[in-house]
């Protein structure tokens, strides 16, 4: 047995004083390029990756649920399922909101569920925009899925997942997440139209380089009045082209002639929101066809325009992203770097040959140290497999 995996079953055991029925395990990504453009019903190139969220759990009688997170504390949590039926169920504030919300959508959507306790463990950073919530909701839903003998198919399951965060949490995010989470396919990113959810496997063709994600250790808050502010604010410049041609029902539909029609009477900011997401679908579209070939440098250089878009016309950007992708660009053996993720801190993104990673590494690492910022965390990120669920067995432990 791996030995983290050991190390886990002990702890459910000293927890809960007894043995797991089921295993799920559900992997976070790293949003290669195609950022704000999800929930504009556009185009996303996410690859899930090698850190995970899992989840060791048993039913019980009754309709008490239990769970306790290694991460995130070291207290069981606890709520009951009549709450959830005649809808009482409310949010703390906590964790464990994740696990209470996709609960929840079993039961509205009519798969009943029993009591059950769970220990969750993850190796994906908190608030480091390498999606761990939807980690978290999509093993929760595999493992509800399994406990309790529910044939769901993988579409339901993402938008369940994605229905737990917006409806109960309050995080108006998109789609990419969870199926980025739930349906990757190991050695591939993923393509996604977000409008009809249709997905494209893209071969990683890395030769002699890779990716690697650099966390500034500033925690963003996804859930914050920002970034449903900037939802609000595509809303509005979608309305505002609808106005002077019909047809478009969310920016996915706009297109560059239609930025300079609206730029008289639409407030800059707004005009600014449209033009990154209309310019950022465009370049998912070239860099899908750049991975699937090999042809980093060009790909590269997308990830540098999509970050300047992202920093001055969607304004998501911080001065620690910001460094991170200005330093770089001066190490040879680069080809690009973008933040990744809602913004406002977590991780920034860079593609690099191998041979120059650690050159990379002591540079961002020098600037930060020369602009007293903390020091920041590096993840190598490979293109990994998705989520799975298991029956857990004593021949596990061997």
């Amino acid at each position: 047995m791996d030995n983290t995996l050991y190390l886990f079953l002990l702890a459910y055991g000293s927890v809960f004083n007894g043995f797991p029925e089921y295993l799920a395990s559900a992997p976070g990504r790293v949003n290669l390029i195609g950022e704000h453009t999800d929930y504009n019903e556009g185009f996303v190139l996410p690859m899930a990756i090698e850190q995970r969220t899992r989840v060791l759990a048993k039913k019980m009688y009754g309709d008490l649920i239990r769970v306790m997170s290694v991460k995130h504390s070291d207290k069981i949590e606890e709520f009951i399922i009549r709450d959830l039926i005649a809808n009482k169920a409310t949010k703390d504030g906590k964790w464990s909101d994740y696990v209470k919300g996709v609960a929840n959508e079993f039961v509205g959507g009519g798969y009943p569920i029993d009591g059950f306790w769970a220990l969750y463990h993850t190796d994906i950073p908190i608030g480091a925009g390498l999606s761990s919530s939807a980690a978290l909701e999509v093993s929760t839903a595999l493992l509800l899925s399994g406990l309790f003998g529910h044939d769901i198919k993988p579409e339901d399951l993402v938008k369940m997942s994605r229905s737990a965060e917006v409806n109960f949490v309050g995080v108006r995010c998109g789609v990419m997440d969870q199926m980025a989470s739930l349906l990757a396919r190991e050695g591939h990113a993923m393509f996604i139209d977000c409008r009809d959810l249709s997905y494209e496997h893209i071969p990683v063709k890395l030769a002699d380089s890779s990716f690697v994600a650099i966390n500034t250790m500033v925690k963003r808050e996804l859930g914050s009045s920002v970034y449903n502010e900037r939802r609000d604010e595509c809303e509005k410049a979608a309305a505002a082209i609808k106005k002077i041609r019909g047809g478009v029902k969310t920016l996915r539909d706009a297109t560059p002639e239609d930025i300079d029609k609206i730029k008289d009477g639409t407030d800059d900011r707004i005009v600014k929101r449209a033009r990154h997401i209309i310019t950022e679908n465009a370049r998912v579209l070239k860099a899908k066809d750049f991975l699937a070939s090999g042809s980093l440098a060009p790909f590269g250089e997308l990830m540098y325009e999509s970050h300047a878009s992202l920093k001055n016309d969607f304004e998501v950007s911080s001065t620690e992203l910001d460094l991170i992708v200005d330093t770089a660009k001066k190490v040879p053996g680069v080809f690009g770097a973008r933040m990744t993720g809602g913004g406002f801190g977590g991780c920034a993104i860079a593609l690099v040959k191998n041979e120059a990673e650690e050159t990379l590494v002591a540079a961002v690492k020098e600037a930060f140290s020369q602009n007293g910022l903390a020091e920041p965390e590096v993840y190598p990120v490979r293109p990994s497999g998705g989520a799975t669920v298991s029956i857990f067995t004593e021949d596990m432990t061997r």
